[in-house]
């Protein structure tokens, strides 16, 4: 069980490069499980491929675009990543950054949705989301005109530190640009009665004990 908890990834720096676009991104290595291994790699790369085309590289020729990641979590059987992608059009005001992220299990290669965190029933979207509009209100975080806040979903973007639930959301879904992308750091102590104890979270938990 503590060679579990310890497991961590040997993390190499990758650079994709074509006309007007470049992407860093991570490849891992090291893990004791090779499929799980080749599994998340994939999975890293098919995210890098899919923001690339949501932020329509393809289809518009003056569009560049750079690529930077950071690694949130590497540690007790988990890893979570999260991915930056700057795109810029000619003539453009400024140019849109577009964030995602993935949460998966060093061990077996499962990545987690949001859902995937919290006990089946536990009525966790109230929770969550009574701790973001209190955020928002302490923070006094600018809503835009016209777009109500309808919290989490099933699906929602996220990533997990040593110690917290960070949830997030994109540009423009409900603040101005200048403001950033809203995010929200919860300490895993508040959410400790929802969380599936053999989630991410509830392993997280069990290895500080």
């Amino acid at each position: 069980m503590m060679e579990f908890r310890n497991l961590s990834a040997q993390i190499s720096k990758k650079v994709m490069i074509k006309p007007r676009l470049q992407i860093r991104y991570p490849q891992l290595t090291g893990l004791p499980n090779r499929k799980a291994q080749h599994e998340i790699n994939d999975r890293i790369l098919k995210l890098v491929y899919q923001m690339i085309r949501d932020q329509g590289y393809v289809e518009d020729q003056n569009k560049e675009m750079t690529g930077i990641y950071e690694v949130m979590l590497n540690e007790n059987g988990l890893i979570s990543i999260v991915f930056q992608n700057y795109a810029y059009a000619k003539g453009a005001a400024h140019g849109i950054t577009l964030q995602k992220s993935l949460t998966m299990d060093l061990w077996d290669g499962d990545d987690y949705d949001f859902d995937d965190l919290f006990r089946d029933g536990s009525g966790y979207k109230a929770h969550i989301d009574a701790i973001l509009k209190r955020q928002i209100e302490e923070n006094d975080m600018p809503i835009l005109e016209g777009k109500a806040f309808k919290g989490v979903g099933p699906d929602q973007d996220y990533y997990l530190t040593p110690s917290e639930l960070v949830v997030y959301f994109q540009l423009y879904e409900y603040t101005p640009y200048a403001y950033g992308f809203p995010t929200f750091p919860i300490p895993y102590t508040e959410i400790a009665d929802i969380a599936d104890p053999e989630g991410p979270i509830g392993k997280l938990q069990h290895a500080v004990v």
